[in-house]
């Protein structure tokens, strides 16, 4: 039983003793409470578990900066790969996979699952060495943080494959001869397929995913703004996935959405207008008129949240 106060333990005797409450009741107080106890001793191991890797990671950084320069090629490629290694089995040893561990190792397990991604994307990138290193480091990544998500749907393999499906499309337009109109293009097919895998449900967490997909598309609309002549495309496509994010709104709902339209609007108007005025209006402006637009649209934007939900 949990070991409760004097007075505590004679107020709940007294209970018993007045009839107000059973001893088969007081048990179970006595029982809730000791229970109680359960999660908070999870959440210290799950915190001191997440700061002892932390210190792990950063003890082998230390170590690899340090003796880097001493390593082959091929000694550096093994080290991340052990790296690697240790960490999935790491994850897999705690049980990650669907239904078979409580919350607190599967969040756990799925973090070991994201670094693992995150230095297998490393590993990549450095056996690639002067060969596409974004292009197969990131797609490395991808493939990893994928097959984490697979085995285990959290959020932090979800970033990293944001990042890793970032950093590869720019190492497919590297591939295919870089410039600004390309690589825009390339990153707003990017969004545009994450947005339809969360729309399609098959990334489990939709607004993450949503927010993921309007994020790297708004990225590639601004992407070529240093070498298009015709800058209205730039702030055109941009208007066009805000006016895009508020319809998906209005048939989903979802909030992220809203967002992503109104920091769109926000980033296309002040383009428009110094596209307008030949470049006329000075910074101090834009930024006011930056700040104006995201009231107006912010503030229309909470009107069109609360009515929907009314």
């Amino acid at each position: 039983m949990v070991k409760l106060a004097a007075e505590q333990q004679a107020a709940l005797k007294a209970l018993v003793t007045e009839g107000t409450i059973s001893n088969g009741q007081a048990e179970a107080v006595l029982g809730a409470l000791e229970t109680d106890r359960g999660p908070a001793r999870a959440r210290l191991a799950e915190v001191l578990g997440y700061v002892g890797a932390a210190l792990l990671l950063a003890g082998a950084s230390l170590v690899i900066s340090l003796s880097w320069s001493g390593f082959t090629h091929a000694g550096r490629v093994g080290l991340l790969a052990g790296v690697t290694v240790v960490l999935a089995v790491a994850a897999l040893a705690s049980g990650v996979l669907r239904g078979r561990v409580n919350p607190v190792r599967a969040r756990a397990g799925s973090v070991l699952l994201a670094l693992a991604a995150v230095t297998g994307g490393f590993t990549g990138m450095i056996a690639a060495e002067n060969h596409q290193p974004a292009l197969v480091g990131g797609g490395v990544a991808l493939v990893l943080a994928v097959i984490g998500y697979v085995l285990a749907p959290a959020i932090p393999s979800l970033l990293v494959a944001a990042v890793a499906s970032f950093t590869a499309a720019l190492g497919l337009v590297d591939l295919w001869g870089y410039n600004l109109p390309r690589a825009g293009l390339i990153l707003v097919l990017v969004g545009i397929a994450w947005s339809a895998l969360a729309l399609g449900h098959t990334i489990e967490h939709r607004s993450v995913g949503l927010g993921v997909g309007a994020a790297i598309t708004l990225i590639g609309t601004q992407f070529p703004m240093g070498e298009l002549r015709d800058v209205w495309i730039v702030y055109g496509g941009t208007l066009l996935l805000a006016m895009i994010c508020f319809v998906l709104y209005f048939v989903d709902r979802t909030p992220v959405l809203l967002g992503a339209g109104v920091v769109s609007v926000t980033v296309a108007v002040p383009e428009a207008v110094w596209d307008w005025t030949g470049g006329t209006v000075n910074g101090a402006l834009l930024v006011l008129l930056a700040g104006l637009v995201l009231l107006a649209v912010g503030g229309l934007g909470m009107r069109l949240h609360i009515g929907r939900h009314a």
